[in-house]
């Protein structure tokens, strides 16, 4: 005495096909409706057809619709946004951690004079910008008033 359960699998007849995304289609769009009246929630959905129709919905009507889509997208652009920013942000702590290991090469794991003397020029070029800083910072102490 109740509906007959439906094997889920792709429509063959285009046909057919077409019936059912109506039929379905009508039943998806009141469930959207119910569900943003009943809970004040946002909804937007976005469906084509078969044929490639597009049909949208969203609570507020369709002068609302492209904001609420936009809402969704710019929600989209922040997570990437976000993942753009962590990729950026371990590829700097890799960097760091690179040349963090120049400064304090383990030196069981320099296997060549080549590899030494690399790191010894890295350093000695550190020591000399350092040294330059210091210069340049002494004498603008020593050419600023003194209050």
């Amino acid at each position: 005495m109740g509906r007959k359960r439906l094997l889920i699998k792709r429509i063959d007849n285009p046909c057919s096909r077409q019936i059912a995304y109506s039929k379905r289609g009508k039943g998806i769009l009141k469930k959207a409706t119910e569900l943003s009246t009943l809970c004040g929630a946002d909804v937007g959905l976005l469906m084509f057809s078969p044929t490639g129709r597009l049909t949208s919905y969203t609570h507020k009507g369709r002068v609302w619709s492209s904001s609420v889509f936009l809402l969704y997208f710019r929600h989209l652009d922040n997570e990437e946004t976000l993942e753009r920013k962590l990729c950026e942000l371990n590829r700097k702590i890799y960097e760091a951690q690179e040349k963090m290991r120049s400064y304090s090469p383990d030196v069981s794991n320099i296997y060549s004079i080549a590899e030494a003397q690399h790191h010894q020029q890295f350093v000695t070029k550190a020591i000399q910008r350092i040294e330059k800083f210091k210069k340049t910072k002494l004498l603008e102490k020593e050419t600023s008033p003194s209050l």
